[in-house]
């Protein structure tokens, strides 16, 4: 029994090893998405935000859930800080990131939202 047990363990290793070596490689391709001249910002936008916010900052309905558009309504009035606050804290559906990402990381997606998607400067 103590054989069938390690040979279990060790493919359960092997296991976690194989999905941990492909999450790198998709993570570092992308997915297939973007290209080579993405930038940092806005393939971390991609990997964090686009999946219910949209590509384009659109919006979308995810679930029961509503995203509102980045690029029109209550959005469009808020400041760098309070762009970074929701990203940090989160509200409304919308998870926090401030256990995932930098505050570094938080405040180019601020600007990314407010120059890129909003063509505010």
């Amino acid at each position: 029994m103590v054989g069938g047990m390690n040979r279990t363990r060790q493919g359960i290793g092997r296991v976690a090893l194989i999905s941990a070596l492909a999450a790198s490689l998709l993570s570092a391709v992308g997915c297939g998405r973007g290209g080579a001249g993405e930038s940092p910002t806005r393939s971390l936008y991609r990997r964090n935000c686009a999946a219910c916010h949209g590509p384009d900052g659109a919006g979308a309905q995810v679930g029961a859930l509503t995203v509102p558009s980045l690029k029109q309504g209550r959005a469009l009035e808020y400041t760098d800080q309070q762009l970074f606050e929701q990203i940090f804290h989160g509200r409304g559906g919308m998870p926090p990131f401030k256990y995932t990402l930098t505050d570094e990381q938080m405040r180019a997606l601020a600007r990314f939202v407010r120059e890129d998607i909003q063509g505010r400067r």
